[in-house]
C-alpha cells in the first residue's frame, strides 16, 4: 500500500512539473487542482495604422534617344568622343557623302536643262501660239520633278552630318569608323545631361489609392545617401497587360552628378492611413472554426482571472500588424504571451511586463 500511495504522489508531481514547463501552473482550489496558465497582457489602444507597397524602378531620363543614320554611306569620322558633352546642333557623326554630290551636280544639270526647255516651250506657246499645249505642261511637270529631285538630294547631303538634337553627352557608338550603315541604322546614344527621373510600375490593385502628388521614398542599394522623399509626379491611365501593372514617374533634383541612367531604385509608396484604429499581431490571432478569435482578460464568477475568447473581424494588414474592425474594445487587455495555450474561461496568472501597451508606429 506504501509503495502504491508513492507511486501515486510521483506521478502528480510529474504532471505539476509537465505543466509548468508548458508556461503553466497548478494552483490549489479547495480540494480540487485547477489549471492556470502564465500569462502577459497588453493594452489595447486606438493608434494611427499604414501601410506600405515597395516598388523597383529605374533612373530615366526624357532626353535618352538612339541616333540613326538617314542616308547609305560609310562613318566617315567622329568629331566627338564617348561621355564628351555635345551643345545642341553640333556634328557629332560624319557620313561619306561623295556620290551624293556626284548625284547633287547630275540633278542640277538636268534641273537646269528641264528649266530652259520648259521657259521655252511656255514663250513660243503663249506669245506666239506654236506647239500644243500638252508638250507645255509636260515640259512644265519635267521641270518640277527635276528641282524636287535636286532638294531631295540637298535634304540627303545634309542629313550626312549627324547632329546634336540638344545638349547632352555622348553615352556611345554603336558603329566604327569606315563602316558601312544603311539608312535606320543606330549610330549613337546620346544621354540629356538634365531632368533625371525614375520610372517604376505598380500593380494595378493600388490602381485606387496611389495618386499624383502622394510622397514616396526613394533609396539606391549603391549609395550611402539618405533616402529621398518626393511626390509621384506622374501617374499612368492604363494597366500595361503583360506584368498588370501601371506606370509613375518621380522627378530627380536637377544637375545631381550622383545619378545616372538605367540605375536601380527603391520605391515606398504608402498605400493606406487609418487614424484610430485597433491593430494587434497576427501572433495572437487564432483560427478556429468560428472564425478568427483573440483572449483578452476577464474574470469568472468567482473573480478569478480568466482567459475570454472573443471572435474578431479582421481588416488590412501590414506586415505582422492586422486591424481589428469588430469585436476588441479600447483599452480590453489582450493576452499576448501565453495565449497560444488557451481555451475560453481557462484561469490564468498575469505576470508583469516591461511594457503593458501595444506600441504605436
Amino acid at each position: 500500500m506504501k509503495k502504491f500511495n508513492y507511486l501515486i504522489a510521483l506521478s502528480l508531481s510529474v504532471l505539476v512539473s509537465a505543466c509548468s514547463g508548458d508556461n503553466a501552473e497548478m494552483a490549489e482550489s479547495g480540494d480540487e487542482l485547477v489549471k492556470s496558465v502564465n500569462v502577459v497582457t497588453q493594452d489595447v489602444k486606438p493608434r494611427t495604422f499604414t501601410s506600405y507597397v515597395r516598388v523597383i524602378g529605374t533612373v530615366e531620363t526624357s532626353n535618352d534617344i538612339m541616333i540613326s543614320a538617314e542616308v547609305n554611306g560609310r562613318v566617315m569620322s567622329y568629331a566627338v568622343s564617348e561621355g564628351e558633352q555635345v551643345r545642341k546642333g553640333q556634328t557629332i557623326v560624319k557620313i561619306d557623302d561623295a556620290k551624293l554630290r556626284q548625284e547633287k551636280a547630275r540633278l542640277e544639270a538636268l534641273a537646269s536643262q528641264a528649266k530652259e526647255n520648259y521657259e521655252r516651250l511656255k514663250r513660243i506657246y503663249e506669245e506666239d501660239g506654236i506647239g500644243s499645249e500638252i508638250e507645255y505642261l509636260n515640259a512644265k511637270y519635267n521641270y518640277e520633278q527635276m528641282n524636287s529631285s535636286l532638294e531631295s538630294i540637298k535634304v540627303d547631303l545634309a542629313n550626312t552630318s549627324i547632329k546634336a538634337p540638344f545638349k547632352g553627352k555622348l553615352e556611345s557608338r554603336m558603329v566604327e569608323v569606315g563602316e558601312m550603315v544603311a539608312a535606320g541604322t543606330p549610330v549613337i546614344r546620346l544621354i540629356g545631361s538634365e531632368d533625371y527621373i525614375i520610372s517604376a510600375g505598380v500593380p494595378a490593385r493600388y490602381a485606387d489609392v496611389v495618386q499624383t502628388g502622394d510622397d514616396v521614398s526613394v533609396w539606391f542599394d549603391t549609395q550611402d545617401s539618405d533616402t529621398l522623399n518626393t511626390p509621384i509626379a506622374y501617374t499612368g491611365s492604363s494597366i500595361n497587360p503583360q506584368n498588370r501593372t501601371f506606370r509613375i514617374e518621380v522627378d530627380l533634383p536637377q544637375k545631381a552628378n550622383q545619378y545616372k541612367v538605367d540605375m536601380i531604385a527603391n520605391l515606398r509608396l504608402n498605400t493606406l492611413r487609418r487614424d484610430s484604429v485597433l491593430a494587434i499581431s497576427e501572433e495572437y490571432i487564432y483560427s478556429k472554426r468560428n472564425g478568427y478569435v483573440v483572449y483578452v482578460l476577464s474574470q469568472n464568477e468567482k473573480g478569478d482571472p480568466v482567459a475570454s475568447e472573443i471572435v474578431v473581424e479582421l481588416g488590412p494588414s501590414y506586415k505582422t500588424d492586422v486591424i481589428i474592425e469588430k469585436g476588441l474594445m479600447p483599452d480590453d487587455k489582450l493576452i499576448t504571451i501565453g495565449s497560444a495555450f488557451l481555451d475560453d474561461g481557462m484561469r490564468v496568472t498575469v505576470k508583469e511586463s516591461a511594457s503593458t501597451e501595444i506600441a504605436s508606429n
